[in-house]
C-alpha cells in the first residue's frame, strides 16, 4: 500500500510516494547541564516544528539552576516528552546513554541544550529516508552562532554531495579516510538500533565520542547527506571537545583505545591507514587548540621531532593563521586536496547556490539574535 507524504519546508513543497509504516520514528534527546539561560530556545526549536519528534527526553546531569523547572514547564503535557534527572552527574557522553536508553525510535538526534533547531529538520529526514532507504545515519549542515545567538555564517563543514544522497558503508568508508569528518552533531540523526549494538558513546573518547561512533555506524549502514542547514550550532570558548584536545595526557590515552577498539567494531573502517590519519587530524586539532598554551608533547617519533621543531618557531609566527596553515601542511599533507574540494570549492558552491535561490536567507539570519 503506498501513499503520498507532503512536507512544507519553507516555501518548497516535498512530495514523497512512500510504503505504509516505512516512514521511520525520530526521537530528540536533550542532554543539559546548567544551561537555563539556553534552554527556551533549544526547547522552542523542538516544540516549534510543524512535524514533532515522537518521543522528546531531556536528560539533566545535575543542573544547580533552574533548568528542570524551565524544562518542565516547556514539556508539560506534550506527548512523548519526559524529562531524566540524573542524581549524580555522568557528564555529557554519559547523559547522552542515559537518554538513549529510554529511546524507541527508530532514529535518535542528540540536541545540546545550548544549540537549537532551525527548518523542519525531522520532516526533511523522514522523508529523505523514506525515499532513499533506511540507513545508519542522516547528515545535514549548520548555521554557526556566536555566545549570545548571532547567526554568523553555514558552518564550513565538508559539503559531499550537492543534492541529497544516499551512500553505502563502502562509499562512508573512502570518504572517512579522505575527509576524517564530514558531520555536524546537531543535525545528525542515529540509527538507534545500531547505536546502540557499538555500545553507545564511548565516554573515553570525551569530546570525540560522537563522531567515532558516527564514523562508524556509517561504515556499517551507510549514511544519507543532505546539503542545507537545519540547526544552530553556538560557539563557546572552552567548551567540551576543547578540553578534550587539551588533555594532551588522556588524548593519546584516546588515541590509543581508537586502535585498540576501533578494529573490533567495523574492521572495513579502521585499517592501519585509516587509524594513522586520524590520529595526525586530531593531533593537529590539538595543535590548532592551543592558543598560547603549552606545547603538547604528542606523537611518535617523528610527530614529536615536527611538533619540537614547530614548537621552536611558534613564539616567532604571530599570525595564528599562518601557524596553523604551516602545522596543517605539515601534519596533514595528505588532507590538502580534499580540503579544497571538498570544504572550499563544494561548499561555497552550496552557499552561491542557495542564496541565488533565496536572497532573503543571508539578510534574515544576519539580522537574528537569539540571546
Amino acid at each position: 500500500m503506498e501513499r503520498r507524504a507532503v512536507y512544507h519546508i519553507g516555501a518548497a513543497k516535498l512530495v514523497a510516494v512512500v510504503t505504509e509504516h516505512s516512514e521511520p520514528t525520530v526521537a530528540i534527546v536533550i542532554p543539559n547541564y546548567n544551561d537555563a539561560p539556553y534552554l527556551p530556545t533549544c526547547l522552542a526549536s523542538v516544540l516549534g516544528l510543524a512535524l514533532r519528534p515522537d518521543q522528546i527526553i531531556l536528560v539533566d546531569d545535575g543542573s544547580t539552576d533552574e533548568s528542570v523547572a524551565l524544562a518542565a514547564r516547556y514539556l508539560d503535557g506534550v506527548p512523548g516528552a519526559q524529562i531524566v534527572v540524573n542524581p549524580e552527574r555522568v557528564g555529557t557522553m554519559g547523559a547522552l546513554n542515559v537518554g538513549l536508553q529510554y529511546v524507541s525510535c527508530d532514529y535518535v538526534l542528540f540536541l545540546a541544550s545550548n544549540d537549537h533547531l532551525d527548518g523542519e529538520i525531522l520532516a526533511h529526514a523522514k522523508a529523505a529516508i523514506a525515499r532513499l532507504g533506511p540507513t545508519g545515519l542522516w547528515s545535514a549542515m549548520v548555521w554557526s552562532a556566536d555566545a549570545e545567538g548571532n547567526y554568523e555564517q553555514v558552518f564550513p563543514s565538508a559539503v559531499v554531495a550537492t543534492r541529497e544522497t544516499a551512500l553505502t558503508p563502502q562509499e562512508c568508508v573512502r570518504f572517512a579516510n579522505r575527509l576524517g569528518n564530514w558531520f555536524t552533531g546537531t543535525t545528525l540523526l542515529f540509527h538507534r538500533a545500531t547505536l546502540q549494538h557499538i555500545g553507545g558513546f564511548d565516554q573515553e573518547y570525551r569530546g570525540l565520542a560522537d563522531l567515532f561512533a558516527a564514523l562508524t555506524i556509517s561504515s556499517l549502514k551507510g549514511a544519507i547527506f543532505c546539503p542545507a542547514p537545519f540547526g544552530v550550532m553556538r560557539r563557546h570558548d572552552g567548551g567540551y571537545l576543547w578540553r578534550t584536545l587539551t588533555d594532551h595526557v588522556h588524548l593519546e590515552s584516546l588515541l590509543l583505545g581508537v586502535m585498540d577498539k576501533g578494529p573490533t567494531l567495523s574492521p572495513a573502517l579502521f585499517t592501519p591507514r585509516f587509524i594513522e590519519r586520524t590520529c595526525r587530524r586530531i593531533r593537529f586539532s590539538a595543535v590548532r587548540a592551543l592558543d598560547g598554551g603549552a606545547w603538547p608533547n604528542i606523537g611518535g617519533a617523528w610527530e614529536r621531532g615536527v611538533y619540537a621543531w614547530l614548537g621552536g618557531l611558534w613564539r616567532f609566527m604571530m599570525i595564528s593563521k599562518l601557524r596553523t596553515a604551516l602545522a596543517f601542511l605539515l601534519l596533514r599533507p595528505f588532507d590538502i586536496l580534499p580540503m579544497f574540494w571538498y570544504r572550499l570549492i563544494k561548499f561555497r558552491w552550496i552557499v552561491v547556490r542557495d542564496r541565488l535561490r533565496n536572497p532573503q536567507i543571508s539578510i534574515v539570519h544576519a539580522k537574528r539574535s537569539l540571546a
